[in-house]
């Protein structure tokens, strides 16, 4: 018998059928169907949801090499604190504490996230890098932070200057000659950061951060001395301005 003409008599049988000889004919014929039309409506709300609930970026601080102390604990209040010294609608606006970049560790995972840092710098997603004196100095050294002489206020660099963390802009200068003579594998004297005194031209772009910190509270970084510098090209300078007076208060 013809494929059609077989299919047009199960279908003249099921008008007769019973409900649960109609539901069975159905479901072996448009399951199928039935599962690709749920699968999808389940994709559509849960875009839809997305769309719906998703906060811009308040504030975006990476903290570079650091964890967080109860990271299997539900982490949200670590914000919390921050976004009411500022005045943030955590239910409108997210506040990222990011400690997903580790770089030098025993997972070998160096080069993705340096490339991770490297893109959320040159987007300029990041408004601040939280680490220790040690991890910052390739990134202070390579011009991602600010002179804070230009972005602090006067009342700010009196009352932390006392704290700052310098880079030696005589050894930046170095480092450019050395690149340009493809001498990749120099390394100079970087010097302390903690003594201008010492070094020839002097650029504050960091602040050490007090052992009372809040944050210091919350996470722990892998080297000594934890500092906070500001990205170079942070599109919310007001609220940045604002983290480090909530820091170091």
């Amino acid at each position: 018998m013809p494929v059609m003409d077989e299919f047009k008599e199960e279908r003249e049988a099921m008008k007769h059928g019973t409900p649960k000889q109609k539901l069975t004919y159905f479901w072996d014929y448009y399951k199928w169907h039935v599962i690709g039309g749920i699968i999808g409506i389940a994709l559509i709300g849960s875009l839809i949801h997305q769309v719906v609930t998703r906060r811009e970026t308040a504030f975006y601080a990476l903290m570079l090499n650091a964890t967080e102390y109860n990271f299997m604990e539900d982490t949200s209040g670590n914000t919390a604190a921050f976004a009411e010294y500022a005045g943030i609608d955590e239910n409108k606006y997210q506040i990222l504490y990011d400690t997903s970049v580790q770089i030098g560790t025993e997972a070998g995972d160096d080069y993705e996230s340096s490339q991770k840092l490297m893109v959320y710098i040159a987007a300029g997603e990041l408004d601040v890098m939280v680490s220790d004196s040690d991890s910052l100095t390739k990134y202070a050294y390579q011009g991602n932070f600010k002179d804070l002489r230009d972005f602090l206020t006067e009342e700010q660099l009196e009352k932390y200057r006392d704290s700052f963390y310098y880079i030696d802009n005589a050894v930046v200068k170095e480092l450019d000659a050395a690149n340009e003579a493809y001498n990749f594998d120099y390394v100079p004297d970087y010097g302390d950061p903690r003594h201008p005194e010492e070094m020839a031209e002097p650029i504050p772009t960091g602040i050490f951060l007090n052992e009372d910190c809040p944050l210091l509270k919350d996470y722990f970084f892998r080297g000594e001395d934890v500092a906070v510098s500001v990205l170079i090209n942070t599109e919310r300078p007001e609220l940045t301005s604002g983290f480090i007076d909530f820091l170091m208060q």
